[in-house]
């Protein structure tokens, strides 16, 4: 037992060191350093603020105080999320490949680097969150409902990481899948209410029923449910929390069986 726990701490030193190390390299040698962690989704979100909510006049509905109504928070609360999950999910793939020469010469668990780099990206996306949070405060768009973000994210990170590490085997025995999942992130983004209210889409289930598949779609619910908590000040529906429940934890297992049985000698293709 005393063999067993000095192994998993050496694991999560490892973790931990993989996750410093990722911090400490992603603005190596950048004048302004850390702030790019701020300047870089907040130049997104102008542009996208500027093209589709001042040019194609998206409407965003009014927040859980009665009275904001601001198609710019609106987006950030979505892109934060998103930009979380495109993180952990590309960013497994590149920390598997590029923890290769080192697999090389010592041994350690191949999934370490990859859960590194996803504990790395959960700190940035606190910076992120902390931000977002502070702004709701200042505007007066603060509930109860944000106590639950932590429980959102958790389940992101269980949804983002399964697909990782899946994504990431899959890279290091053939590389095209980098390239595959660049294009498929790309339509991603557009499946999920990120930069148009979900409005848009629930008005064709009209004439449309087969149309209400879209919602099946993982992160569908997760970024209506944190639209939900910091914008509307309501919590997700209980089948909404299910569903996520129950996709996030049936994919991790999947993608970390996956891993499990097809990384055991990955040293030899990276």
């Amino acid at each position: 037992m005393a063999v067993r726990g000095a192994t998993h701490r050496s694991y999560a030193n490892l973790v931990r060191n993989f996750a410093s190390r990722e911090l400490k390299g992603r603005f190596k040698g950048s004048a302004l350093g850390w702030a790019w962690s701020l300047i870089n989704p907040l130049a997104t979100l102008a542009v996208y603020a500027t093209i589709f909510g001042f040019f194609l006049k998206f409407e965003p509905p009014t927040g859980g105080n009665g009275t904001l109504h601001n198609f710019a928070i609106y987006l950030f609360t979505a892109l934060v999320l998103w930009n979380y999950f495109f993180a952990v999910v590309t960013g497994s793939m590149g920390a598997l490949i590029g923890a290769g020469p080192l697999m090389k010469k010592i041994y350690f668990p191949p999934w370490t680097p990859i859960v590194g780099s996803a504990l790395a990206t959960l700190t940035q996306l606190g910076i992120e969150l902390g931000l977002l949070v502070v702004v709701y405060i200042i505007i007066g768009n603060i509930s109860w409902t944000v106590l639950l973000v932590p429980v959102l994210v958790a389940l992101l990170t269980l949804f983002s990481l399964g697909l990782g590490f899946a994504l990431a085997i899959l890279n290091a025995k053939f590389r095209d899948v980098n390239y595959i999942v660049t294009v498929l992130m790309n339509l991603l983004f557009y499946s999920a209410p990120i930069i148009y209210p979900i409005s848009l889409v629930r008005e064709q289930y009209a004439l449309h029923p087969w149309a209400r598949i879209y919602e099946w779609n993982p992160l569908v619910q997760f970024v209506e449910g944190m639209k939900d908590l910091l914008y509307s000040l309501k919590a997700p529906s209980l089948s909404s929390m299910l569903y996520m429940v129950v996709v996030s934890v049936g994919v991790f297992v999947l993608g970390a069986w996956f891993f499990d049985r097809t990384s055991r000698d990955v040293s030899d293709e990276l």
